[in-house]
């Protein structure tokens, strides 16, 4: 269960991150739905690979790395994506 809760705290990191980089940082010819979609998978390829150190440990998507690289994973993704975004205008 704590599998399912941690990948729905997941979620929910990718839609602030990439509510928030659209409200500070967004470019004009951005989709919605594109830069929910790169907070989300953001998400979770930084929750993955924060634990994935731990395989042998407890590798359970609530430890503070996963929660931090789900953070920091999602705001990467989405500010390349208006970055790009930006430069292509």
């Amino acid at each position: 269960m704590s599998y399912v809760i941690g990948f729905a705290i997941w979620i929910v990191i990718g839609l602030l991150a990439a509510f928030t980089i659209r409200t500070l940082y967004a470019a004009a010819a951005t989709a919605a739905w594109l830069t929910f979609a790169f907070g989300i998978f953001g998400a979770f390829v930084g929750g993955m690979l924060a634990t994935s150190g731990y395989v042998y440990h407890d590798p359970t998507p609530l430890r503070t790395g996963g929660l931090i690289g789900a953070v920091l994973g999602s705001l990467m993704f989405t500010y390349l994506y208006h970055l790009v975004a930006r430069k292509g205008i």
